[in-house]
C-alpha cells in the first residue's frame, strides 16, 4: 500500500512549494516596487518647481516665464 502515490517526490509537493515561493516572492517584489515608486514620485514633482523658484530668485527667468514653465510641469 502506497500512502503518497499522488504527492510523491517533485511532482506533487515540490511543484506546489515552488509555486508558493514564486507567488510570495512576486508579491513582495511588487510591494517594494510600488512603495519605491510612490516615495520617489511624490518627491520628484516638487523638485522641479523648487528649481524654477531658485531660477526666478536668481533672476535667470522672469515671472511670466516662471508661470509658463510651471503650467507645463
Amino acid at each position: 500500500m502506497h500512502w503518497f502515490d499522488e504527492c510523491a517526490g517533485f511532482q506533487g509537493g515540490g511543484i506546489m512549494m515552488l509555486g508558493m515561493f514564486l507567488f510570495w516572492g512576486a508579491l513582495v517584489f511588487l510591494g517594494f516596487y510600488l512603495l519605491k515608486k510612490y516615495i520617489n514620485g511624490n518627491r520628484g514633482s516638487t523638485h522641479h518647481i523648487d528649481i524654477l523658484k531658485e531660477r526666478l530668485a536668481r533672476g535667470e527667468i522672469t515671472v511670466e516665464e516662471y508661470d509658463r514653465l510651471k503650467e507645463k510641469l
